[in-house]
């Protein structure tokens, strides 16, 4: 694919892109939320897909409203934490 591009020439995409990593990649990161590269767990946000909450519909409003702050629970700034 490099060689192709450096040389000018016209290249398959298909050929060299592998849909069955691109296909397993995504699956695990849906089955377990830890969105990133399955082999550097350091560098991968961990909740960040979740299952849908359908109890009620209150709680289903209550589970799609929710938002992700990255501020400590320890801060002395509350206006984030009030959200």
């Amino acid at each position: 694919l490099h060689r192709c591009v450096e040389t000018g020439r016209e290249f398959n995409i298909t050929l060299a892109v592998k849909t069955n990593i691109i296909t397993s990649g995504l699956r695990y990161c849906l089955a377990t939320g830890n969105w990133g590269d399955q082999k550097k767990a350091s560098s991968s946000k961990a909740g960040v897909s979740q299952v849908l909450n359908r109890y009620t519909y209150a709680s289903t409003l209550s589970h799609l409203r929710r938002t992700n702050t990255p501020i400590g629970r320890d801060g002395k700034i509350a206006k984030p934490r009030q959200l």
